[in-house]
């Protein structure tokens, strides 16, 4: 198709052409046909001047300015390259911790500005306690609790005395902070003490450790009864730890159901006719053939497997400890003398 100044240029010399046939053919003054010729030949001009061009320069800038139109997937794709705000305190750069609060918050100053972060990855109970449920394996019911208030209080303290006043390295995310002192991470420290259960994989060995050697909140996994009273007792065996409630499905951790007796006493004691009651089912063991020598425990597994110095099986096929409201009876068949322990 003919551009717009294309079509000017041919609509002026067909007037021209017109103009001069009428002068030759019908005699017209000259001078007229002149005047129309040049006005032709001015509006083809003119219009050429005003009509849009279509060169390839023309459609170089039009291409141009269409590739910077900001489409949904440029702004995404920039978007994603663009840095994000960061809240990350350098290794050379110090904060300082001025408090720690309860449930593993924690206060620092930089830079003249004060701010108070969670503790990411780890779950640090409260003075005032927690619920049991969330620390698998813990005995449940008021008495889990009122054991991980006190270890709540007792990592409080702790955490008080070795961070108030320390040079930290802090890095924040969306789930909290983790603190570095001394090289080491404040939160990490936290699991493996066992002042904390860990909620991220990134500390889940340190729990680990924490759960096997029975440490800060995961005491609170084992029934500890006091010494029962010598007149009550006079051989001096007694329950020394109960361990109800095993991480996961109790089922299928029967020999992590554990109760341990202890002889207590400055002599040796036959437990052939001692047996052991639990709940108000008052299912029965006896330690047939077992005793126990000053100072000895004897570990009772709810599960299977072969019975060993120190280790005997209750042969079970279920959980036999409730993780909560149980009270177990252990008597000496022959004097009838009961040490109870309830939980």
């Amino acid at each position: 198709m003919l551009s717009l100044a294309s079509l000017a240029l041919v609509v002026a010399l067909v007037l021209a052409a017109s103009a001069y046939a009428v002068v030759r053919f019908d005699a017209l003054d000259r001078r007229v046909a002149l005047v129309v010729v040049a006005a032709a030949l001015v509006t083809g001009g003119v219009a050429a001047q005003v009509a849009p061009s279509d060169s390839p320069a023309d459609v170089e800038r039009t291409v141009s300015a269409a590739s910077d139109e900001a489409t949904p997937e440029r702004l995404a794709a920039e978007q994603a390259e663009a840095p994000t705000a960061s809240h990350e305190v350098s290794n050379g750069t110090n904060a300082t911790v001025v408090g720690v609060g309860d449930g593993g918050r924690v206060t620092y100053r930089m830079d003249g500005e004060t701010r108070t972060v969670r503790l990411a990855g780890v779950d640090v109970p409260s003075a005032g306690g927690a619920d049991p449920a969330l620390f698998d394996g813990v005995v449940t019911g008021s008495r889990g609790r009122a054991c991980l208030a006190r270890e709540g209080r007792r990592a409080l303290l702790d955490t008080r005395a070795q961070l108030v006043d320390e040079s930290v390295s802090v890095r924040t995310g969306e789930d909290g902070a983790v603190l570095v002192a001394d090289g080491r991470s404040v939160n990490r420290r936290l699991v493996e003490r066992g002042n904390a259960r860990a909620t991220t994989r990134t500390y889940a060995d340190a729990e680990r450790s924490a759960r096997s050697a029975h440490i800060g909140v995961w005491s609170c996994s084992v029934v500890e009864p006091s010494r029962p009273l010598r007149e009550a007792n006079a051989s001096n065996v007694r329950i020394d730890a109960i361990h109800p409630n095993p991480p996961g499905d109790d089922a299928a951790s029967l020999n992590d159901e554990y109760v341990v007796i202890e002889n207590a006493g400055s002599r040796t004691v036959d437990l052939s006719d001692w047996y052991l009651i639990v709940g108000d089912d008052e299912m029965h063991f006896f330690f047939d053939g077992q005793t126990l020598r000053p100072g000895e425990e004897i570990v009772l597994r709810m599960g299977s497997g072969r019975n060993t110095e120190g280790t005997v099986y209750w042969g079970a096929s279920s959980p036999v400890l409730d993780n909560d409201h149980e009270t177990l009876k252990l008597v000496d068949g022959d004097t009838d003398r009961t040490v109870r322990v309830s939980y």
